[in-house]
Order: structure tokens, then sequence, then C-alpha cells
């Protein structure tokens, strides 16, 4: 017949013997060296804030077995292999187990990690029917609520991470940068959450983390093959930032986020593939945003670019109106108006998209006179500038070639930015690229992987002066 045993406090005299041989087999089990032995572990945010349940059910075809985290490992105490299925509740600040109604802890604490009886062999727990590597804590919120963290070591992380931020089919030099990055990525932002109690949560907020079931093989190599691997400058590890699309140049990280970090600078990225896209917002769209954000214009008579940076993307936006005038600055610009719809600052502005010609409309100019081009266009000139809105319309230099759509506002080649201050309650932004643009853009490293480069050119073209150990 199956007891009531309490893990925290003493619930009945009758479990006060079984109480203190658990926490006796806390003070003297060893701790357990966790089964990757990378020694890194994060506590990821499954459940909290408004999500955060009131109860909820975890499962473990083996067992289960309770145990304190120490350093790499952990410090095991009361095992529970009997039962495959436990119920989590709050109650009055304290966290409760019961197994088939029967009232197994009163507090396991919130220093206590739920874990599969055999993790050690990789077993795994599984939270609202959802497998997950390592072990799971629960910390009681106000409101007999709780959140509910995974606690797993980072290489297991980024088995489940991989394939969310760069899809498993890419080349598997870029899915090795894509890993480092990451690992880098979420060294650095450990304890983004600490108020929370926990290190990182599953969304872009911080990285896409689905757990095993967003695993493949190819990500598992990839972070196997670049295991503990992160990137240096100096003695400290640092964040490696990445985002989807360049639009033809990386940005400064003073450019969008406000402080200098000297592996953060931009730079031409001639390997990145075109990514244009188009918005329009009407003045009374635009104005339901800014009032969202905490600014109001007024009724908006203009819009224009402020001021650009040395690169050509968009510093400062300008929107006037009739009660003051709002000006968006670098990064904040996409926040306030949305990163969806401004996909990125490498942007020009107007009324209207940009008059550009089209791919039929280009001709390659020689020796021998034009001639009219259909498909990609090329223009074979050292010296050459010209405006393009052809995808696969190219600059051949004397160096190698980079696409015409890809340098649309980068200085010294391409087509320079039209801004066309709108005032007919209207605004069009015409852009290229898609992201924050800071750090590695993850086109551009599948475009490098493709063309022979490995992981560790891949980075340190991105990330100016880093080591990679």
């Amino acid at each position: 017949m199956k007891g009531t045993w309490s893990f925290g406090r003493s619930i009945a005299v009758k479990c006060m013997v079984f109480c203190l041989a658990a926490i006796a087999c806390f003070a003297l089990a060893p701790a357990s060296r966790a089964a990757d032995g990378t020694g890194a572990f994060l506590r990821i945010g499954l459940a909290y804030g408004a999500g955060a349940p009131a109860s909820c059910e975890i499962a473990s075809a083996n067992g289960f077995i309770l145990a304190v985290p120490e350093g790499d490992g952990y410090r095991e105490g009361m095992p529970l292999p009997a039962y495959t299925k436990l119920t989590v509740s709050a109650s009055g600040g304290r966290t409760l187990l019961h197994a088939d109604g029967v009232l197994v802890s009163d507090d396991i604490g919130t220093g206590t990690c739920v874990l599969p009886y055999a993790y050690a062999s990789g077993a795994r727990i599984s939270y609202e029917g959802v497998a997950y590597r390592g072990g799971l804590s629960f910390r009681p919120n106000i409101g007999n609520t709780f959140n509910v963290i995974n606690r797993i070591s980072i290489e297991e992380y980024l088995y489940g991470v991989v394939n969310s931020e760069m899809g498993y089919k890419n080349p598997a030099e870029a899915l090795k940068a894509q890993a480092v990055a990451a690992r880098s990525y979420a060294w650095v932002k450990r304890g983004a959450h600490a108020d929370d109690g926990f290190d990182m949560c599953t969304g872009s907020h911080c990285q896409v983390y689905k757990g095993p079931s967003d695993e493949h093989d190819e990500v598992i190599a990839a972070v196997d093959a670049t295991a503990g691997l992160m990137l240096y400058r100096g003695d400290a590890p640092v964040s490696g930032n990445y985002f989807k699309n360049s639009g033809g140049h990386t940005q400064n990280s003073e450019d969008v986020w406000g402080s200098a970090e000297p592996y953060l600078r931009g730079v031409l990225d001639e390997y990145s593939p075109p990514y244009a896209w188009e918005r329009q917002f009407s003045f009374r769209e635009l104005r339901t945003l800014l009032l969202a954000a905490g600014e109001d214009p007024g009724e908006i008579a203009l819009v224009s670019v402020g001021a650009r940076n040395a690169d050509g993307s968009v510093s400062t936006l300008t929107i006037i109106g009739d009660r003051g005038t709002v000006s968006l600055e670098k990064n904040r610009i996409r926040t306030v108006l949305g990163a969806s719809n401004v996909k990125s600052l490498r942007f020009s502005l107007g009324t209207a998209a940009p008059d550009l010609p089209r791919a039929p409309e280009i001709f390659a100019v020689g020796a021998d006179g034009a001639g009219s081009l259909a498909g990609d266009a090329f223009v074979l000139s050292a010296d050459a500038t010209g405006a393009f809105a052809a995808e696969d319309a190219f600059l051949l230099g004397a160096a190698e070639s980079v696409r015409a759509s890809a340098l649309l506002g980068a200085p010294g080649g391409g087509a320079q930015p039209k801004d066309e201050p709108a005032t007919g309650g209207f605004v069009t932004f015409t852009g290229n690229g898609y992201g924050h643009g800071v750090g590695m853009p993850q086109d551009s490293a599948i475009e490098m992987a493709k063309q022979g480069h490995d992981f560790r050119q891949i980075l340190a073209k991105y990330f100016t002066g880093v080591q990679i150990r």
C-alpha cells in the first residue's frame, strides 16, 4: 500500500522517520555528474507569468527521483520509482506533489529538481504531455500558481534550439556556426529572467526552444561537433547575436541598441541573398502604433527619414503632427512600428515604392554595344553604378560579384536611398533585409557554407576580432 511521503516539511508524525531518512540521503549522497558531462546548465522557463499554472501533470516511464542541483550534476534525494505520473500544485508558497490522489510531498522546495529516475541514461520527463531532457523545477508565485522550469545542460538545450533558429536541412557548417553563436548567446544571456527564477525563456525574446520534439540528427551532429565552443574576446565569452538577413551590410551594435561592442562591428556583406520587402501605413494606422508606445504627435502631417548611419541604414525616423514631433531612433523604429512590418533599418521612404527598372529593362553595356537581358542581369564594369530592383541583378567588380539589391543604400556602390517625405496620408517603407542587423546573418552563413567556407570562417566574418575556443 502506498503511503504518504514528506520531502520538505513533515506532515504527519508517522512520516517523520522516513522524512529524516530522506534528509540524510540528501546530506550523504554523492553528487551525480550530468549525463553529457559539459558542466554547464541552464534553467529554461517553460511556463510563467500569465501562463503559470495552478496545477500540472508530469510523467516519467521509469518513475522519478528528487534531487538538488549541485555544480555540474545533482545531489540525489528521495527516489520515487513507483510513480509514473505526478500532479504538481501550489498552496501558500509551497509546491505539493500528489500521485493517484495521495500526497507524496507537501513542499519540495524551490531548489529541488524532479528528475526521471533513469536521468543518467538519458530518460525524458514530460510536462503536460511534452517530453524534455533534464529535470523540472517549480517556483511558487503569489496566488497559488508556479513557474515551470526545465533544468538542462547547455549542449542538450542547443539540440532543441538550432532547428527552430536555423532549419536542420541547411549545410552542416552553417549549423555549426549557428550552434556556436547560440551557445555563446545563451551563456552570456543567463539570468535574463532571474526575477522569475530561470535563465531564459522558450520564445524569440531569448531563443526558440522546443525540446526533443524539435531535435534532428543533423542538429545534434552540429552541436556535438562544436561541443563547448564559444566566442571569446580576451578571456571573456561574448554574445553570439544573430538574425535572418543583413540586406547587404550588418550593423554596429551602437547603431541599433546604443552600446558599442568592439566585436559587433558592421561589415559589408557580399554573401547576403536579397530579401526585399515593402510596407505601407496610413497616417491613422501609424498614429495608433505611436499612441500604443506612449507617443502622440497628433494628426500626422509628414513622415521623413531624419538621419542615416554610415552604412546607409536609417537611424532616425521623424513624424510631424499638429501636436509636435516624434523622433524614433535606431531599433525603436522597428519596436514601435512592428518588427514584422519594418523588417530592417535598411529602407527607403516615400509615398510609393521607388520607381526602379525591372530585369527586362536592364542592359549589359560592353564594347560592342548594349543588349537587353531577360534573366540574370549583370553590369560589366569595375566602377559601374545603377539602380536595380531585380533580385538577381549583380554588380561585377574587379574582385567579386555583389548583388545589386544587397547594396541598396550601401555607400560606394549600387543604388543610393531615395527618400521622399510622405505628406499625403500614407507612407511606404521599401527595404531589404530582415532582423536587427547585429552579428551573424543566418542567410549569409548558409550562403558562405554553400560556397565552401567552414563555421570558423563564417563566424570570423561577422564577429570582429573574436576567438573561438
